[in-house]
């Protein structure tokens, strides 16, 4: 998911909106947990939608298809490690999470989407592509985890390169001949072109970089994370020229990744993708910590004001305490926000309205730090003047 996709979900608005989340599992016996979680949260977001005053048929027909997903074995094997289900009239998202979360039932006007904000909001993730003669590998990677991906389309080997060039013409030569009767050897066809050996290995590997790249550049085509490359120098060097996605690293891991473990590649490529990643984090944390000490920098840990801005577009990022909720609702006419003990079908969490009304005018959100929460309260913000 990205900014763009969060940012569509944020403008969706009307009653009702159901947003449920649930931690999910990647192996048994741990996964037969999630469809009984799903189910229960269904429930009470029946149960919720009942005290709003929604109608039994109405309710029967929005969670039709959330209801359907709780016998079917086969979508609980490939989750992640959360998973958020967004529910309007004629439409129900489904978002794998990077990240586990609590389970929440949300009905409002609109879409709860703070849990979702901090993972996906500016690139949590980064992608590794590792790139050997006899070996490719793509992975999806976080601060703590690497997974292997399939990418549609994308060779996994000079083996397959060769094997198809055992039976295409179009190059005047083939890859091998029968070789020798007396001896029964086998030798390559290369004198026809004049190129040896050598020579016409690169031209596969060459080959074979051109449609990795081309391959990579298609599963990324919507993507804005960061790339890392992994590859021996030369290799980069050639990689790097069939490649145009905009987002890779110009760092790399230098050293041919087949001498390197899983944990050694996620090490390595965190090393190198954090520091990207993090950038404009720790840039806000520390303009949020210099606020705090009095430093000349426009900011408020007031809600009621914070929003006003935030509809404004003068909020430049806000900081969330993690756990907490604020409910309440407020009055767009009179700009005046009333807090509620509890929440109801009369008002929502004012701290993710704060988070859509901010990111969908350009501004960032990011969690508060734990050690400024004392301080802070459960939100404050930065002002871009």
């Amino acid at each position: 998911m990205r900014r763009a996709d969060l940012i569509a979900l944020a403008q969706s608005t009307g009653f009702p909106r159901v947003s449920i989340y649930l931690p999910t599992h990647l192996t048994y016996p741990e996964i037969e947990q999630d469809p009984i979680r799903l189910s229960n949260l269904l429930k009470e977001a029946e149960e919720r939608l009942q005290a709003a005053g929604v109608r039994r048929p109405e309710i029967e027909e929005l969670l039709a298809e959330a209801k359907g997903r709780v016998p079917a074995s086969m979508f609980w094997r490939y989750q992640e490690h959360g998973l958020a289900v967004l529910i309007e009239k004629g439409k129900t998202h489904w978002v794998k999470l990077p990240r586990s979360v609590p389970e929440l039932v949300v009905v409002s006007p609109r879409y709860h989407l703070r849990p979702m904000i901090p993972m996906f909001r500016n690139g949590e993730n980064f992608n590794l592509l590792a790139v050997s003669r006899e070996k490719i590998r793509f992975y999806r990677g976080r601060e703590r985890e690497l997974i292997e991906v399939e990418v549609e389309g994308m060779p996994r080997g000079m083996a397959e390169i060769r094997q198809r060039t055992e039976y295409d013409d179009q190059l005047s030569f083939h890859a091998r001949d029968r070789g020798d009767p007396a001896s029964g050897g086998n030798h390559g066809k290369f004198h026809s072109l004049g190129v040896s050996p050598e020579d016409y290995e690169n031209v596969l590997f060459d080959t074979l970089l051109r449609e990795v790249a081309k391959a990579v550049d298609r599963h990324l085509a919507s993507s804005e994370e960061p790339l890392v490359l992994a590859a021996e120098p030369r290799t980069l060097g050639h990689l790097r020229k069939h490649l145009t996605y905009r987002h890779i690293v110009q760092d790399a891991i230098q050293s041919d990744p087949v001498g390197l473990n899983k944990e050694e590649l996620h090490s390595e490529a965190w090393r190198i993708a954090q520091p990207i990643i993090r950038a404009d984090r720790e840039n806000a944390r520390r303009r949020l910590r210099a606020w705090l000490e009095g430093a000349a920098i426009p900011g408020t840990k007031d809600p009621q004001m914070l929003l006003r801005d935030a509809i404004a577009g003068r909020v430049e990022c806000i900081f969330v305490a993690q756990n907490a909720n604020v409910w309440g609702f407020f009055d767009e006419e009179f700009q005046v926000l009333r807090i509620d003990p509890e929440p109801g079908p009369g008002n929502e969490d004012i701290l993710n309205r704060l988070a859509i009304e901010t990111l969908i005018r350009s501004g960032d959100v990011f969690t508060m730090p734990e050690d400024l929460e004392a301080r802070l309260g459960p939100v404050a913000g930065l002002y871009r003047y």
